[in-house]
Order: structure tokens, then sequence, then C-alpha cells
């Protein structure tokens, strides 16, 4: 098969993905602006309709004021090469998607959570709580601080990129947050006092960074440098420069370089020399670990335990889905199961046990019961291959809207 017709097959197995119902790629096209920024490079100057956005490998994947995606940037630039499944090791739980740079290994992790709203309108507290996650699980994968959360991202499936898919779960931010340490004590709890700072865009600055410095500066004194927290504290000031014009009472420019370094030295020094936080009422995760254990312990126990419960998530996916072809007076066969279970054949033939326990009358599992082996279940449900080469269009990409995939063309502009 020639290069050609290699990147032809490879188009048309990403956009059969896209319309698929029930995989993280259908969730993309479902949850991304119907017009979409898009472009063949980070400043996705274009504007596309879904079904034509996707044919470019930078996209907009959230909506204004809607987030339904937590993308992380992994940058790694102090390796040879950015590793794309440091979550596995981070303690974290499996993205929903992977998109990688084939040559240096740099990749955005796609988490789908439950919808968010952050407009105006939107509470406050969800939004501070999906922050805190976000910037939690950000520093457990060393992702890069500057990536704000709703920027232009990697497009899944382009041929640009290698795509795993790993599942189609969508993870509630309570979900997440039992797999990090949360900087805050509690999501509710206290905040920047912006309203006595309103008409000075330096206080208003300075109270939202401050709390910001609050929250990370214990776990940088532990595994970090003050430099490296003065870093994060000046990026987090840059990136809500706009934020700070837009809240002031009149119409401003954005505060200087200059203006910036100096509110996050400020705030800074200060924060690593005086500041040490309520450790007793910090919140350290489901499991409550001590904070006094190494870093690479609560890791591993934390590990163990996201192991233990993607574990029992899968059991109890499996035993549903036999109940369902029981109650239908269907044979088990594993791939039934795996159908209605939502995972692999190999997967369920890992669970075989499950599967002797559904068979078997009730007295006997109770007189027997099952040991459970370690699971080996691979991380990715199918890896979508794809071309080497950038693309122009993505043949057989359907409409949304039910209809069947087919060829579009390029809008008219």
């Amino acid at each position: 098969m020639g290069r050609t017709s290699s990147l032809e097959a490879a188009r048309a197995s990403n956009s059969e993905g896209y319309f698929q119902p029930g995989t993280a790629l259908h969730r993309l096209v479902l949850e991304a602006p119907y017009l979409a920024r898009c472009s063949d490079n980070k400043t996705a100057a274009r504007v596309r309709p879904i079904e034509y956005a996707i044919r470019y490998p930078y996209i907009q994947a959230n909506r204004p004021g809607r987030v339904s995606w937590l993308i992380f940037d992994l940058d790694h630039p102090e390796r040879e090469r950015a590793d794309p499944w440091c979550w596995s090791d981070a303690g974290l739980p499996p993205p929903n998607l992977i998109v990688t740079n084939r040559e240096s290994g740099r990749a955005h992790l796609y988490y789908a959570v439950a919808p968010v709203c952050t407009t105006e309108k939107a509470r406050a507290k969800p939004i501070a709580y999906m922050r805190a996650v976000y910037e939690a699980m950000a520093a457990r994968l060393d992702a890069d601080s500057a990536y704000r959360q709703g920027s232009i991202a990697k497009t899944p499936g382009h041929p640009w990129w290698l795509t795993t898919e790993l599942h189609p779960h969508e993870y509630s931010l309570g979900e997440l947050a039992e797999y990090v340490d949360l900087a805050e004590p509690s999501p509710w709890a206290k905040g920047p006092r912006l309203e006595e700072a309103a008409g000075s865009r330096h206080c208003t600055l300075f109270e939202l960074a401050r709390y910001y410095a609050y929250s990370i500066v214990n776990r940088e004194r532990e595994k970090g440098t003050y430099e490296g927290f003065l870093r994060l504290v000046e990026a987090f000031c840059l990136n809500h420069n706009q934020r700070v014009s837009n809240l002031a009472a009149k119409p401003a420019e954005l505060l200087s370089w200059a203006q910036i370094q100096a509110t996050a030295k400020s705030i800074g020094r200060w924060t690593w020399e005086h500041y040490r936080g309520n450790r007793d009422g910090v919140h350290r995760g489901a499991m409550a670990l001590d904070e006094a254990l190494p870093l690479a312990e609560r890791q591993r126990l934390a590990a163990q335990r996201t192991h233990e419960l993607r574990h029992k998530a899968t059991e109890s996916r499996i035993r549903s889905a036999c109940r369902q072809l029981q109650a239908a007076g269907e044979a088990l066969a594993q791939a039934a199961i795996a159908r209605l279970a939502g995972v692999t054949r190999q997967t369920v033939a890992t669970y075989r046990h499950v599967l002797d326990e559904a068979i078997k009358p009730a007295a006997v599992a109770i007189l027997r019961p099952t040991s459970h082996g370690v699971d080996h279940v691979k991380y990715g449900v199918h890896q979508i291959s794809a071309g080497s080469e950038p693309s122009g269009d993505l043949n057989g990409a359907g409409a949304l809207g039910g209809r069947s995939p087919g060829l579009f063309p390029e809008p008219s502009s």
C-alpha cells in the first residue's frame, strides 16, 4: 500500500471514531463548540463548524463558558523525550485520550469531566473546586503551568498525532479529587476578597495570586525550589492579567511585565518565608496520607489504590453485563459481555472468575469463594492508527445528528 493510500485509510479510520457513539472521540465532537476555532498551528485563527474543524491539527475542545475536558500539556523540557504515560507513575486515573507528537513525545492528556459552567453568572465555588483539582493534577503530572485550561489543544484523531483512546468514562470532579491532595482545606474555603480590591488592578491581582501561592508553597518546599515556586506564581499572574483588567471598575490596560514581576516577587518571597498554612485542615485525599511520608511512597500507595479501584470498577461492569445477558436469556459469550461492559474481550478473559460466579449457583459461590488475581488489564481499549503526515481533509467523516459518515467538502469562505 502506497503512502497516499495509507494516509487515506488513516483518515477514514479516524473519521469513523468521531461519529461512533460511546467513544471519547464522539464526545469530543458533541462537547466542542459548533463553530470551533482551529488551524494548522497553535494560533487557531480559523473558525469552522465542528465537522470541518476536526480536519485541522489544532482545535478548541471546550465551549466558551463551559469546561467539559480537563486538558494537560506535557512538555517535560528537562527530559530528552516527554512521557505521555506519566499519569500511571503519578498514581492518577487513566485519561480518556492521549494525543502525542510522534517525534518529541509531547502530549495532551484529555480527561472527560461532567461539564462545569464558567460564565459570569455561574456559581463561583464549583469553578474554584474544578481549578483546585486541575492544579493538583497538573502538579502531579509536572504539566506546563503556563498552559491555560480551555486553550487550543492537539486535535485527537488527526493524522499528525498519535492518538490513543483508553476509555469513554466521564469523571466527576469528586472522583478525580480522590487521587490528589487538594491544596485548599476545602473547595468551599475562603477565597480572594475581590470586592475589597475593586477598582485596583494591582490589589485584585495580589488577592488572586496570594491564594494561589498559599495553595502550592508547601508542595514546592517539599520537592521544588524557591526559583521554581516564583516562576509558578509569575505564570499565574501573567495568565490572569486579562481577568484583572476585566474586573477593574473602569476599562484599563493590561499590567506591564515589570508590574507583574514585582507583584509576584512580593507574594513569593513572603509566602515562601512565612506561610505554613493550617496543615491539620489540609485535604489529603481519600487515603489521608501523612505528609511526613516521602513523596515516592505516597505516590506508590496512591497508585496501588488506583489499581484496586480500577479493578473493582471493571469487575462491577462485567458483573452487570452478565446479569443483563442472563435476564435476556442469552449465553454469557465473552464478545457479548465485552460489548455491554464497554471493555475488550481480553479484559473479560482476565476476569474469568466473574463469569464463573455468574454461572454457578449462589450457594456454591459462597462455599467456594474465588481469589482475585492481579489485574493485568491493558490500559488501552484501542489505539487509533493514523498516518504520519498532515492532511487537508478527512474523508469519511459524516455530519452530526446521526447521519451516516460521508464525504464533506470544505465550506466556501
